[in-house]
């Protein structure tokens, strides 16, 4: 691939990288001249036309995201059969390596990092976009350290396309949320669970969990509680640790209700280490011994003193003497309750943005700067991020659609589905398609708003006569079942001189029996070796004075079997031995036309 150029424009100049899903090369675009990375896919996605569309969809999606911390996608395109991404090239090196060569992390350099991450993971979120994939591998920290979160597209599109098709985990399973593990369909809190797995593992150098295998991880994930930080790094503060426990709660109801809140406590937690290094580090220097100084030297010096002190009074009267405040937490407030708890503080106020919001709910703060529990002098101004509530947006029509199809086409358009999915009995809606929705589709509701469906349980099942089944090989079996809306159950095996290798030989209902649709059967089959054959001798005389196409067909254990085909002239007499098994019929026919039928035993 090195010096290939991709649509006459992005060319490949050498690799840097690869997973187990991209190639990953330093590239030029030549129509901007400027340095880009280009992702390239590997062969088995490029296969896959679903996933190549819905990876195009979400890459375009992640493309119009724009923040400082999020690493850009310039174009998605393909060149032949190269499917290839276009992305900001970063220089420097990702989070995993930092850890592996430094970890654990200086307190102030992990959170930093981590703030740096919400922020990031919530200008995403805002925007309808969920990571899935949060793990060090995909946060780059330039030489500056600004940190870069990147794959957001590539991570949404494979995980669905996991869900849909294999139900199989992609991605690192060290930092997976236990709803992913158990592959649910998941929300913008598993990148919270992910952020603070990466957190947890800054501070003390390793993941919370580690086994033989992937399924081993997610099942910790799942089922254990992430050992405690302090037994792993004593050093971390209380503080940090409450964060890093509340993100990664197993249930998602009890982790930061969004990615700026936890930032929040983060930036609140940092300022607390500040204060205290701080504080700490006042300490006073060696005083130096005294020198007596003449009547002449003390009249400078006490000149020298008052005019100091004349200074510090000018400068006490004015801005030094200002009174110093906490800044009160206002974020999640409404606007008249931010304004009052602002005012008891003697603070005053700005808004500087207002934004839609998909948890915050009109008029509320969203954000505020300083960060809550700041010490400022009073009458500062606090600038404030106000919600314009949720984003209306169309719900979308389900009706119809699979269960997991109305369960991926609702997440996609934001809005969640309400947990208590009623199911009823439908003649016209098949089993497990959508009935109905509320808000019907076309509606206009916030993001985030839960749909309740109505899902088809099929027809309501019936009495009916049980089918015999007895001597039908066993698809034939299956199949009859299916028609009449009974299942199969469990299939045994036994050895029969009567019936043939998977012919059914008993079932549990017996034929005739009144039996409710839904209903399981279990049947036995035989392993040989089957009947052994009779003969029949067959003979007749042509004497209608014809030539005739002379067949013999035989309906025994065997079902319905041809066993002679000849032409005969006038006269012919025709004698032939016929097998079959068991009890039947041997039918004569002369050009298709039955001529004589007779049983044999």
């Amino acid at each position: 691939m090195i010096g290939k150029t991709l649509s006459n424009r992005y060319k490949i100049l050498e690799k840097i990288g690869g997973g187990g899903m991209a190639e990953v090369f330093k590239g030029k675009d030549t129509l901007l001249n400027r340095t880009v990375t280009i992702k390239i896919l590997r062969e088995q996605y490029t296969s896959d036309s679903d996933f190549v569309k819905r990876f195009r969809r979400e890459a375009q999606a992640v493309a119009s995201l724009s923040h400082p911390n999020i690493v850009s996608i310039y174009d998605v395109g393909e060149d032949g059969k190269i499917h290839y991404l276009v992305m900001e090239y970063v220089e420097g090196s990702n989070l995993k390596d930092l850890i592996n060569k430094e970890a654990p992390l200086d307190f102030e350099r992990s959170i930093n990092i981590a703030i740096q991450i919400c922020d990031a993971l919530e200008h995403a979120h805002i925007n309808g976009v969920i990571h899935r994939d949060i793990k060090p591998h995909n946060i780059l920290i330039t030489p500056t350290g600004r940190v870069k979160v990147t794959d957001f597209g590539i991570a949404r599109a494979v995980t669905e396309a996991t869900i849909t098709y294999t139900g199989s985990m992609v991605g690192s399973v060290h930092y997976i949320s236990p709803e992913q593990a158990k592959g649910k369909i998941t929300d913008y809190k598993s990148d919270i669970y992910s952020a603070g797995v990466v957190l947890y593992e800054m501070v003390t150098g390793k993941v919370p969990f580690t086994g033989e295998s992937p399924i081993t991880v997610a099942l910790k994930h799942i089922q254990e509680e992430l050992p405690a930080v302090d037994e792993i790094n004593p050093e971390v503060p209380e503080s940090l640790q409450d964060i890093i426990e509340t993100a990664v709660s197993k249930d998602p109801d009890e982790r930061f209700s969004s990615a700026s809140e936890m930032r929040d406590s983060l930036v609140s937690v940092l300022n607390q280490i500040k204060s205290k290094a701080n504080f700490g580090g006042m300490e006073g220097n060696n005083v130096p011994k005294k020198r007596k100084l003449k009547p002449l030297g003390w009249i400078l010096f006490i000149v020298l003193i008052l005019g100091g002190l004349y200074a510090v009074y000018a400068a006490l009267m004015g801005y030094l003497i200002v009174e110093e405040v906490e800044v009160p937490n206002v974020v999640g407030k409404s606007l008249p309750e931010a304004q009052r708890m602002l005012k008891e503080k003697n603070l005053k106020f700005e808004i500087v943005d207002k934004r839609h919001h998909r948890i915050i709910e009109e008029n509320h703060v969203i954000k505020q700067e300083p960060a809550p529990e700041e010490i400022i002098k009073r009458n500062r101004i606090v600038e404030l991020e106000v919600s314009l509530g949720p984003e209306l947006i169309k719900v979308p029509d389900v009706k119809g659609e699979t269960l997991r199809s109305a369960r991926i086409k609702i997440l996609n358009a934001r809005f969640l589905i309400s947990p208590n999915i009623k199911e009823v009995y439908n003649e016209e809606v098949a089993a497990g398609r959508v009935i109905s929705q509320i808000p019907e589709a076309g509606e206009l509701k916030p993001e985030g708003t839960e749909i309740a469906l109505e899902v088809s349980k099929g027809a309501k099942p019936e009495y009916i006569s049980m089918p015999d089944l007895i001597g039908l090989p066993l698809a034939q079996a299956e199949a009859k079942l299916r028609e009449v809306r009974l299942q199969l159950g469990v299939v045994s095996y036994q050895a029969s001189e009567e019936y043939f290798t998977g012919q059914v030989i008993e079932q549990d209902v017996s034929p005739g029996e009144e039996i409710l649709q839904d209903s399981t059967i279990n049947l036995v089959v035989s392993k040989g070796p089957g009947p052994k054959p009779k003969n029949a001798v067959v003979k007749f005389r042509i004497n209608d004075g014809e030539e005739h196409l002379v067949k013999i067909v035989v309906e025994d254990l065997k079902g319905e079997h041809q066993e002679y085909l000849n032409k005969h002239e006038p006269g012919d007499f025709v004698k032939v031995s016929i097998p079959y098994y068991g009890e039947g019929i041997v039918k004569v026919y002369w050009d298709n036309a039955l001529v004589e039928q007779k049983p044999v035993s």
